[in-house]
């Protein structure tokens, strides 16, 4: 057996999995990553030092999947995890690149974690991770896992969005 490490960009999280053979693709549907972040956000939580009331239910956005989808192809080919992007610097720039309007947006990645209740499960152990999860303003969300190869065989992007007001 090999030791198949976890990791979580802008937390301290490293730990391992056993594994006895090598992991299936990545596999997440949109009900399934909806469901998870929704039934997170659904109770008041305790984000590090800060407190949270439960938020409002997020909405999926395909334009938010689209960015997490190339994000997460991206980091799965440089095998590396990063909110720096080489294509698209900044988080900013990747989503408006997916054609959302936006006010603010969040990111949260993740390398390593085999399925949905793994990724959650470390964001929501990360206090920054966490608050992504619960900024009420946040209303939209698209959910990507692209398989790797190397140190880290799933790579994790969610990106969060409150969209531009239209005036």
């Amino acid at each position: 057996m090999r030791s198949l490490p976890l990791l979580l960009l802008s937390a301290c999280l490293l730990g391992g999995l056993a594994v006895a053979e090598p992991a299936p693709l990545c596999r997440v549907s949109a009900q399934e990553a909806l469901a998870a972040a929704n039934a997170w956000r659904q109770a008041a939580r305790q984000c590090g030092s800060q407190a949270f009331e439960a938020a409002p239910a997020l909405r999926w956005h395909a334009g938010l999947e689209a960015s997490a989808e190339r994000y997460a192809t991206e980091l799965a080919e440089r095998g590396e995890l990063s909110h720096q992007g080489r294509r698209s610097p900044t988080l900013r720039e990747r989503v408006r690149e997916s054609g959302y309007l936006l006010r603010a947006v969040g990111e949260n990645l993740a390398a390593g974690p085999l399925g949905l209740d793994e990724v959650f499960a470390l964001w929501t152990g990360s206090p920054d991770h966490c608050v992504n999860l619960m900024r009420a303003d946040f209303e939209d969300v698209g959910v990507a896992c692209v398989s790797g190869t190397g140190r880290y065989e799933r790579f994790w992007v969610m990106h969060l969005g409150a969209p531009a007001r239209r005036p």
